[in-house]
């Protein structure tokens, strides 16, 4: 029985390749997957970018200006400054946000006036049949529009 040889030594060595590779099978389940990792960032970049978006929405205009959101225009914002437009690079430009008003109201003669600057100037105008303009300066109509910036 001398030729029996002596496998602790073997079977040491199978647990130990045994017990790697269960850590391995661990690490592996465990690690987000490229897809996930992706799927991440598109969530968390879309989450930064709500904020802005629904500040600058049709709803809060509406809210704020007691009007119906069909009052409101939005222009769609131009894409031709982004990173990735043709020519891909960078433009050096940006656009902001510019929101106006029209504004009616009744002059102090009775008549009534518009005003496509804010109120800065005022001129008489004939409303459409059954509309009334009110006494006081009132938001009419909402427009969003866009304008383009060069980056110096």
């Amino acid at each position: 029985m001398s030729d029996i040889l002596d496998l602790s030594g073997v079977e040491h060595s199978i647990e130990r390749v045994e017990s790697a590779v269960g850590r391995v099978e661990t690490a592996v389940k465990d690690k987000l997957s490229s897809i996930q990792l992706l799927l991440y960032a598109a969530i968390g970049i879309w989450l930064v970018s709500l904020p802005g978006r629904a500040w600058h929405s049709k709803w809060r205009y509406a809210v704020e200006y007691s009007l119906s959101t069909e009052k409101i225009q939005v222009d769609t914002a131009p894409h031709d400054c982004g990173f990735l437009t043709a020519p891909i690079g960078e433009k050096y430009c940006h656009y902001e946000r510019v929101v106006s008003t029209v504004r009616w109201a009744t002059s102090t003669q009775g008549l009534p006036i518009i005003s496509f600057d804010e109120g800065k100037t005022w001129n008489v105008f004939a409303p459409d049949a059954g509309e009334h303009a009110p006494q006081y300066s009132t938001v009419k109509e909402v427009s969003i529009s866009w304008v383009k910036k060069n980056d110096d």
